[in-house]
């Protein structure tokens, strides 16, 4: 287990487009309710719902403001599960999204347990951890199950053939004209398949997109904001501050300078012991 975190009520929070490589991530919803992305799909979610974020597979969040979210977090590595790829928690095509059910109390007191034992760190903590996520892990295997994927109409096959190519591109700021001569088709209508089926149209992905993956870097490098700025296609670090303050509604430095205090890394010597959490981060670039 490379980090566990917990994310406590926080009306306005949301984590934008991103994803890990060679990090999977496991959700467990306490309290409250919100909306997910995985991998192109939506998902509203509630208490007792758990998430699993296979590695690579891109993912967004964000809690509702009536009811906001409570959950713990975690993520992983170096895992072999049987009829899994390296590192995933779930077969290909399983449901990313799974409803707890008789499990919820017992997979609860296994995330609280990990969490507890990681911010006390007495003597053989790593090894508790390591058996409490073996736990875990088995249940989830309990829990998933593939589903049958219906046949793809056309119009899907070209929104997901966009979202490759946005994938691909979103560092270089493509323009929908740009994306009009990529695939000899009008404007109106790459809009309109890729907002069908992503309910977002394809400039505001990129851009929190790009936002997501500032997040990260700001977190787990030492880069400065100019930097940062410039790996994201963005020439102006002003206008790239100015961007992320309005998307993210803090400014890059308050964003790093709030969440490296609430974050809890166990890849760190010393790490911090500050029991309360509001933020949920990746985990650095394998």
């Amino acid at each position: 287990m490379l980090y566990i975190g917990k994310l406590k009520e926080d009306p306005s929070w949301k984590f934008p487009n991103h994803k890990h490589e060679n990090v999977s991530e496991i959700i467990y919803v306490l309290h409250g309710e919100g909306t997910v992305r995985i991998d192109g799909q939506m998902y509203t979610v509630q208490s007792g719902d758990l998430l699993i974020y296979n590695q690579g597979i891109l993912h967004e969040e964000s809690s509702s403001s009536l009811h906001p979210l409570e959950m713990y977090y975690c993520g992983v590595t170096n895992v072999s599960l049987e009829g899994n790829e390296p590192n995933n928690l779930i077969p290909e095509g399983a449901t990313p999204c799974i409803t707890a059910k008789s499990y919820a109390h017992q997979i609860e007191a296994l995330f609280s347990m990990m969490y507890e034992e990681s911010l006390l760190q007495s003597t053989g903590y790593e090894t508790v951890c390591s058996r409490l996520l073996e736990v875990l892990l088995i249940i989830i295997q309990r829990l998933a199950q593939a589903p049958k994927r219906s046949a793809k109409q056309s119009s899907e096959a070209l929104a997901e053939q966009i979202m490759d190519y946005l994938e691909q591109n979103y560092l270089c700021h493509p323009s929908l004209k740009d994306l009009s001569r990529a695939f000899h088709m009008n404007q109106y209508y790459i809009l309109h398949t890729f907002k069908k089926k992503y309910n977002d149209s394809p400039i505001n992905y990129m851009l929190q997109r790009r936002m997501g993956e500032a997040k990260q870097l700001l977190i787990n490098t030492n880069m400065k904001v100019k930097d940062i700025a410039k790996q994201l296609g963005y020439d102006n670090a002003n206008y790239f501050t100015v961007i992320f303050t309005r998307t993210m509604g803090e400014s890059p430095l308050e964003y790093k300078k709030t969440t490296k205090k609430e974050r809890v890394n166990l890849f760190e010597a010393k790490p911090q012991r500050n029991r309360s959490s509001s933020q949920k981060e990746a985990p650095p670039k394998q």
